[in-house]
């Protein structure tokens, strides 16, 4: 029996998350929302399309082998991010310290420079090596933005979030149609 190729759910999750943080971060349609409610469905946004889509991907990529001679490195990727995003959506519920989250990013950002290099090494530059890049800088980005606030980091923020998502249809649409 062939295993179904999970990769397609967890980078939706990916695509959905990113897109919808990075027009928020962007300021697109926001004008005039109610912030505690904008705030609180990014939370349920990470947790469910971010975090829970990518951690089912990764353990199937661990159970079941699907991802080929990756399997491990994807199903730790996927893992990781899935991760991420479940952190990331339990502050924008529950509240925190952003300083304290700027930590998590550097921590992160030290784990996805190692995934990059992997995936360069490997010789997955297109879409997925260029797609962690763009994720560094992203990363990069928000450890000064969640210190200081900075409105230009949080649009900066965004348009790397926005970027991800468009490089991560290169991803999607290969997994779905293919």
């Amino acid at each position: 029996m062939l295993a179904v190729n999970p990769e397609a759910i967890g980078l939706f999750g990916l695509f959905a998350t990113v897109m919808c943080f990075g027009l928020e971060q962007l300021g697109v349609g926001v004008k005039g929302a109610d912030h505690e409610k904008l705030t609180r469905t990014l939370g349920y946004i990470a947790i469910f399309f971010g975090g829970f889509t990518q951690i089912f991907t990764s353990l199937c990529m661990y159970l079941f082998s699907v991802g080929g001679d990756h399997s491990i490195y994807l199903g730790t990727v996927f893992g990781f991010f899935g991760l991420f995003w479940v952190v990331v959506g339990f502050f924008f519920l529950k509240g925190g310290d952003k300083k304290v989250m700027a930590h998590f990013f550097l921590c992160g950002l030290i784990l996805v420079i190692a995934f990059t290099v992997r995936a360069f090494q490997d010789g997955l530059i297109w879409p997925l090596g260029v797609d962690l890049v763009v994720i560094d800088i992203l990363l990069i980005t928000l450890i000064p933005g969640w210190y200081t606030g900075k409105p230009a980091l949080t649009k900066l923020a965004g348009l790397c979030n926005v970027a991800i998502g468009i490089i991560s249809l290169f991803l999607l649409i290969p997994a779905v149609f293919l």
